[in-house]
């Protein structure tokens, strides 16, 4: 159980420090805080020049972002919401951890479609791996005795 557990709290705590760097990347893109601040990403950056090929509207990218990161953030809420149940009950809450699990694990199949639309194969290796320790952690949860 020790190990389930401490599954999810590491992709709780993962998916809460990437939305926090997301949501300071914005905050510079918007000039709320200072060029100088560095704990923000450069994902924004990455989705400007990875749209720029399709001439979008300036709001698009910032829509795009913008999306990634409430989703960023459900995910996390739904990650933290298992790890609550499940120690809550002594056991884990497979239903809960596989909704948590199963949103996190789209969001990397949508940044897999993303990359062969935008034609950005170098962010696909990256997006493919967290796809799949997503899944192989769903499957820990479900097989591993606990």
């Amino acid at each position: 159980m020790t190990l389930k557990l401490g599954l999810l709290a590491f992709w709780t705590a993962w998916f809460a420090i990437v939305a926090a760097t997301n949501v300071c990347a914005g905050l510079k893109a918007m000039k709320k805080l200072p060029p100088s601040w560095r704990f923000a990403s450069a994902n924004y950056a990455a989705i400007v020049k990875a749209t720029a090929m399709y001439a979008p509207p300036r709001w698009l990218p910032a829509l795009l972002f913008g999306g990634v990161i409430a989703w960023q953030l459900a995910t996390c809420g739904l990650l933290a919401c298992a790890l609550v149940v499940s120690v809550g009950a002594g056991a884990i809450d497979l239903r809960a951890a596989t909704l948590a699990l199963a949103s996190g694990t789209a969001l990397w199949a949508a940044f897999m479609l993303a990359d062969e639309i935008t034609v950005k194969y170098e962010f696909e290796r990256t997006h493919e791996l967290l796809f799949i320790a997503q899944l192989a952690t769903l499957v820990a949860l479900h097989a591993l005795p606990g």
